[in-house]
């Protein structure tokens, strides 16, 4: 496997020369890195590998300094980039993880949210590495313990996204990527007590410098320059990379895990037009969302026979009914956990605004918003589902497990929980630690959910969605790829079982995840349609050698 370099060798210093990296300097002095632990220097450098077992595939690079772009500790976002192996190659896979995330909350009557109690408990609950970049290594092969999956730099594996260039957005904004704020907290520390510091939820205003940074020059001109170290001759030496400018893509693909996926939801014709507002800028530009595509509530409508007595016939998915009765949930209305602030991202949403003045819609899907201004109903699109089967003009590939193990989806052995379900004294709540507490769908309940709403997103998303009979005006509707086996797994792309391993049929045809992407990226941007859903049309799929058919009760 060769890998081709090119390149003038400059440095550029961690730090700029306008701040000192000490806790003293006003630039950090107010971080929750330097209340909390008053390092000596906040933003410490990695030490570069001095041996070629230390060597690896992606290369840690930080983004410029900027008071406006920071992590939720005060410290300086970093990606880790890989340059396409093989011939020169101007197409890119620009990565997100998920897990969890928090905000600043307790909206005072001022209208600001003052207490950062959640944030630093996750943060003294070693989970800082994710709220911070201080830690971080000077390489990284970017595995976890189920592989890299997509990943994965070697051509004899993963043939066609090997030749892109690979970027990976480290999460430290903690926020699903999608903050952009910034607020002054106090919060109680372990040892210390009571403490304030400067808040960060900058994750989308991250991507977008990322994309700036990956711009370099612009049109016609170099991209990103960086410092790597390869292997020449057994000794560790210096490389300057010089990649091609991203205003120059021949295609630029996002992918969202879990969380992430969530938050590309909002973000994927936004993170669009960004590019394509870049002079000369004429790529085609793709969405992954990986693990997440669960039961929605404009889906349960479904299942309430009296409107929609025979879902064989109708499909209610496109309708935007958010209230009925059904025997597993029963009598449900779904707006106020919306629209009255029982979401828990609404909440969020409102905490990681810019400005309290500053419009939902620089978080959310700016179409949707657009869409339902004037008919009072933008609450639709703190929805993301809702954003998914009516506003996305991003070409999508949609990932979900029938049994994916996770809380928030599958969560055996208690059941998906339906957080905007009626909440109500339920034996489940002792599992749940709380109650009243909303309802509990059985494996049986959500999978058959999971299977009406990928049949009805199917059948209408062309024909039925906002994009489709004009309410939403911003663009075609890009062309849908569904991918959902019922293995088990919460991970996906990343994973190399998953990815490389999992096959789905449908009658003579059949796929491993790593194909059926790779189709997806081939596929028209528009007016193409490709699915392998267990159970649907007679798709099965192989986890670990053994063909499973769809065994799940379609019944309410």
């Amino acid at each position: 496997m060769g890998r081709w370099f090119w390149g003038a060798v400059f440095l550029v210093p961690l730090i700029a020369s306008a701040q000192i990296n000490n806790c003293s300097d006003p630039y950090w002095v107010n971080s929750l890195r330097c209340k909390l632990l008053n390092p000596a220097e906040p933003q410490p450098e990695p030490a570069p590998p001095d041996k070629v077992g230390q060597l690896r595939n992606y290369t840690r690079v930080a983004l410029p300094l900027d008071p406006e772009v920071r992590c939720l500790d005060g410290t300086r976002p970093v990606i880790y980039v890989d340059r396409a192996v093989g011939p020169p190659s101007n197409k890119w896979l620009i990565s997100f993880t998920g897990g969890p995330w928090c905000a600043a909350k307790d909206l005072d009557h001022n209208g600001s949210f003052e207490s950062g109690q959640e944030c630093l408990d996750y943060y003294v609950a070693n989970l800082g590495a994710l709220m911070g970049t201080a830690t971080t290594a000077a390489m990284s092969d970017l595995e976890s313990e189920n592989g890299s999956g997509i990943l994965n730099p070697d051509p004899q594996v993963n043939p066609v996204l090997a030749g892109y260039n690979r970027v990976r957005v480290y999460k430290c904004g903690f926020d699903r990527h999608s903050g952009r704020s910034t607020h002054n907290v106090t919060a109680v520390a372990p040892v210390i007590g009571g403490i304030s510091f400067d808040l960060f939820n900058h994750g989308q205003k991250i991507v977008l410098a990322t994309l700036d940074l990956l711009k370099g020059e612009g049109a016609g001109m170099a991209g990103l320059s960086y410092l790597t170290w390869v292997d020449q001759g057994g000794q560790v030496a210096e490389l300057q990379e010089t990649l091609p400018s991203i205003a120059d893509a021949e295609q630029v693909v996002f992918i969202g895990h879990s969380a992430s996926g969530h938050g590309l939801y909002q973000n994927a014709d936004r993170y669009s037009a960004y590019l394509r507002a870049m002079p000369g800028f004429s790529g085609d530009i793709r969405a992954i969302h990986d693990a997440h595509f669960m039961h929605s509530p404009e889906n349960e409508a479904a299942f309430d026979s009296a409107q929609n007595p025979n879902p064989a016939l109708f499909n209610t998915l496109f309708d935007q009914r958010y209230s009925g009765n059904t025997t597993a949930v029963g009598s449900y209305d779904a707006q106020p956990y919306f629209d009255g602030g029982l979401d828990i991202f609404a909440s969020d949403y409102a905490a990681w605004l810019e400005a309290p003045s500053s419009a939902m819609s620089t978080l959310v899907d700016e179409s949707c918003f657009s869409a339902h201004l004037a008919n009072g109903d933008t609450w639709k699109c703190l929805d993301r589902f809702h954003v998914c089967f009516h506003h996305e003009t991003t070409p999508a590939l949609v990932r979900e497990d029938f049994l994916d193990p996770n809380t928030e989806h599958g969560n055996p052995p208690l059941g998906f929980v339906v957080q905007w379900g009626p909440l109500m004294a339920r034996p489940e709540c002792a599992d749940l630690g709380f109650s009243p507490c909303p309802p509990v769908l059985s494996t049986n309940q959500y999978a058959a959910r999971l299977l009406v709403q990928a049949g009805h997103f199917l059948d209408g998303v062309f024909s039925r969605s906002e994009l489709a009979l004009g309410t939403d005006t911003s663009g075609p509707i890009g062309s849908v790829y569904l991918w959902m086996p019922a293995c088990g797994f919460h991970e996906g792309a990343y994973s190399d079982s998953q990815y490389h391993v999992v096959t789905m049929r449908k009658g003579s045809a059949q796929s491993t995840y790593r194909g059926f992407i790779e189709d997806f990226l081939a596929a028209p941007a528009t007016g193409a349609m490709k699915s392998y859903v267990t159970g649907l049309d007679g798709a099965q799929n192989i986890c670990d050698g053994v063909l499973f058919a769809n065994g799940f009760e379609n019944t309410p």
